[in-house]
């Protein structure tokens, strides 16, 4: 019987790498973006929770980190905005890459983990709201901070790998509209990790125009707070 190979160990990226794009004064359209909807000082604190650093790449660019439970760090991921609608950019190519491309570090392992992950180990007993964009999270987490908010990064990352750093806690998905069918489907497979619950606001609440824009939660907080 053949060897099989050893399963490559999961790479990391160096905390300094996170540190510089931390500490960068260069443009940042997100971090700016969220000082539009309260302030600076907001803005500044929300970039010191989520570890949302700036990227040369583009610029403006902000880079999303991935620190784990462990508070080791699994990728960034390298975004451009736009900095007065909050869009990212699209055109005329989708803005988006990782750190250890950008880097071209070789042979990395790249092992994802939820955005916020680090936060878990805050409060062990506050529920988590899981979400499918960083943007959301982050958003979110200064309107309904009675729950620790992460996001899973794209709409088909909620899987069981990741979904174990949840393991006993009580969790919330709340996926954009026009997925709630893909996640709410996905809860019998995660169940043996944590306990889960889909939250229906969105779903029956929303109109048929905002369903084929696929708002998610943060749209509807923010309109909110502009309404009041």
């Amino acid at each position: 019987k053949p060897k099989s190979k050893p399963k490559p160990k999961t790479s990391f990226i160096d905390d300094e790498v996170m540190q510089k794009s931390l500490n960068s004064n260069s443009p940042n359209y997100f971090v700016d973006f969220l000082a539009s909807i309260w302030d600076y000082d907001v803005a500044t604190s929300l970039a010191k929770k989520y570890n949302i650093g700036t990227s040369e790449y583009w610029n403006g660019a902000t880079v999303f980190w991935q620190v784990d439970k462990k508070n080791k760090i699994r990728s960034g991921k390298i975004m451009l905005y736009n900095v007065s609608s909050g869009k990212r950019v699209k055109k005329p190519y989708n803005h988006i890459n990782c750190i250890h491309s950008a880097l071209k570090l070789d042979d990395f392992n790249l092992e994802q983990c939820y955005f916020g992950e680090h936060l878990l180990q805050d409060d062990l007993s506050k529920p988590i709201a899981l979400v499918e964009s960083e943007k959301t999270a982050i958003i979110s987490s200064v309107f309904l901070p009675e729950f620790i908010w992460l996001a899973v990064g794209s709409v088909n990352n909620l899987n069981k790998a990741k979904t174990k750093a949840l393991k006993g806690r009580n969790v919330v998905l709340i996926p954009d509209l026009k997925c709630f069918e893909l996640w709410n489907n996905k809860i019998p497979q995660l169940t043996k990790l944590a306990t889960f619950r889909t939250c229906t606001l969105l779903e029956t609440k929303a109109t048929e125009q905002e369903k084929e824009l696929g708002l998610d939660i943060a749209d509807y907080l923010v309109q909110l707070k502009h309404n009041n």
